[in-house]
């Protein structure tokens, strides 16, 4: 234990010997209080003694000076002491630096810049916090909860703000991947510095409407994730050798990215992350996804030897509005499903094709039946679930439906939500590095970013 931690616990022990007094008076004046009411009080008390003990520290920390430099090039010369604010986590700090002026009319506070300190705006603490409220729900519900956890009085402005910063970053982050991934110098460091690539790895894309100026706006996600064997002993009842029943697998280590960019340009966010994640390196490189053509050409783009699985269920699908116009009874409708599913589950696609065909000469079913037809006709080649089954890979695309629930549906869709398209952009690209529990590097990687002169 070296000089200043030794200092610090003994000033720790000696504070907190006198607060709990202090709550020992407070429990023997109100004999009624139970351990809630002491836990609330505390709170508060600890709050006002936070927000009062960072105004002293800022205040004293400051250290006067002649002069320093300035942007310009020149030098600014102390002029006066003068009183700043800052949002914080214990709220609203105010407190007294020195202030600088240059001859070219620039103003400088030299202790704002050495604490990363945007007067008058939140700060580097509090920032992440109210971002990661911001994006589990609405900015008006943030700011509710907001003040139970953290006591602060904020504006749900504020927090779509902070959320926007945190979500700002993630966009610097991924753009700086972008950039690295387009590098050959870049790719052949990283290749010489990452020795393992990944056995098999799988990646997955989808879109999702959500409300953009009056309209609405697909928003574009994907992941990329692993897939582990569940242990026999733990699975469930639902896990039953019939048709169309997944294998008891299970995807792992999740990374979730989105953006609103058209296909052309989400392209390159899709091979920036996977590069990330040594896609392009990987022994077995799986995508799983439905049909939509988009994401078949960024893939074929950027991983053309990479395997592709027409997700299960979004196959069979297609089979159910056929059932229904064709059969009026459901037994009837399910026998037919069960045998056209079981065509399927057994790679025999030509034949459901062949049966769609003649079902089209129907006038009550054509025209699902033909939809049918395009459908498993374009995507033929990914609907070997026999191969893929006995190779043991997952066949559904669960992991980016979760993803599409969990960043589209559940924040972006809200009761009452209206976004524009940048807003919408930066809270997404937050949910999903929460998402992707990459949250702290985040944060560190925030709290790294010069001040904004």
């Amino acid at each position: 234990m070296n000089s200043s931690t030794t200092i610090q616990t003994k000033a720790g022990e000696e504070i907190a010997e006198l607060f709990g007094n202090y709550i020992s008076m407070y429990i023997a004046e109100h004999p009624d209080v139970n351990i809630g009411d002491v836990e609330n009080r505390m709170r508060e008390e600890l709050h006002e003694i936070g927000r009062r003990s960072l105004e002293i520290a800022l205040t004293s920390s400051d250290k006067q000076q002649p002069a320093v430099p300035c942007a310009c090039g020149g030098k600014a010369t102390y002029r006066f002491r003068r009183y700043a604010k800052t949002i914080t986590v214990f709220g609203q700090v105010s407190y007294k630096r020195s202030y600088h002026l240059c001859s070219c009319g620039r103003g400088i506070a030299p202790l704002d810049h050495q604490m990363q300190i945007e007067p008058g705006q939140l700060s580097r603490g509090v920032v992440p916090l109210l971002a990661l409220l911001g994006t589990q729900t609405s900015f008006d519900e943030a700011k509710k909860l907001v003040k139970q956890l953290l006591m602060l009085d904020i504006s749900d402005n504020s927090i779509r703000k902070a959320t926007n910063i945190m979500g700002t970053v993630q966009n610097g982050i991924e753009l700086q991947l972008k950039g690295n991934s387009c590098s050959s110098a870049f790719l052949k460091r990283r290749e010489r510095i990452e020795k393992s690539a990944p056995e098999r790895l799988y990646g997955s894309m989808d879109g999702v409407l959500i409300p953009v100026d009056n309209d609405y706006y697909e928003l574009k996600i994907g992941s990329w994730y692993t897939v582990n064997p569940v242990p026999k002993r733990q699975w469930p009842s639902r896990y039953k050798q019939r048709v169309g029943q997944m294998e008891a697998l299970k995807a792992t280590a999740i990374e979730y990215y989105s953006d609103t960019a058209r296909a052309p340009e989400f392209s390159g966010l899709v091979w920036g992350t996977g590069c990330r994640r040594l896609a392009d390196r990987a022994k077995e490189l799986i995508f799983v996804a439905d049909g939509a053509k988009w994401i078949w050409n960024i893939v074929d783009e950027n991983f053309p030897n990479a395997i592709q699985i027409l997700d299960w269920y979004h196959a069979v699908e297609y089979l159910t509005p056929i059932a229904h116009a064709l059969l009026p009874e459901k037994e009837e409708q399910e026998k037919w499903l069960y045998e056209m599913k079981t065509h399927l589950w057994l790679s025999r696609t030509k034949t459901v094709i062949d049966a769609c065909l003649e079902l089209a000469q129907n006038t009550r079913v054509a025209k699902v039946a033909l939809e049918a037809v395009t459908y498993y006709s374009n995507n033929l080649k990914r609907m070997d679930y026999v191969h893929f089954r006995n190779q043991g890979y997952l066949i559904g695309s669960g992991t980016i439906e979760s993803g599409c629930k969990q960043i589209g549906t559940m924040r972006m869709k809200r009761s009452g939500a209206q976004w524009t398209e940048n807003g919408a952009k930066l809270v997404a690209k937050a949910r999903s590095a929460w998402l992707s529990g990459q949250w702290e590097s985040l944060i560190t990687h925030y709290q790294q970013l010069p001040l904004v002169a």
